[in-house]
C-alpha cells in the first residue's frame, strides 16, 4: 500500500487525479468528524471546512510532500 506521502508527492509532481482521490478517500471521515465537533454539528459548516482542507492540501502540496505524516 502507498503511503500518503507517495501519494502526495505523486500529486504534487504530475497532478495525479488517482493519488489524490485516494488521500481524500483515506482521511475524508476523519477530517468532517473534527470539523462537525469543532462547529457543534452544523453539518453544512463541517462539509465547507473539509472543502477548504482539502483545497488548502491541493495548494500545499508541494511543500508537505516532503514530511511522513499530513
Amino acid at each position: 500500500m502507498t503511503n500518503d506521502s507517495e501519494l502526495l508527492d505523486r500529486f504534487a509532481r504530475t497532478n495525479s487525479e488517482d493519488a489524490f482521490a485516494e488521500l481524500v478517500r483515506r482521511h475524508v471521515n476523519l477530517v468532517y468528524s473534527v470539523a462537525l465537533r469543532r462547529v457543534n454539528g452544523d453539518a453544512h459548516l463541517a462539509q465547507d471546512a473539509v472543502q477548504a482542507v482539502f483545497t488548502d492540501l491541493v495548494r500545499k502540496a508541494g511543500s508537505l510532500a516532503r514530511r511522513e505524516t499530513l
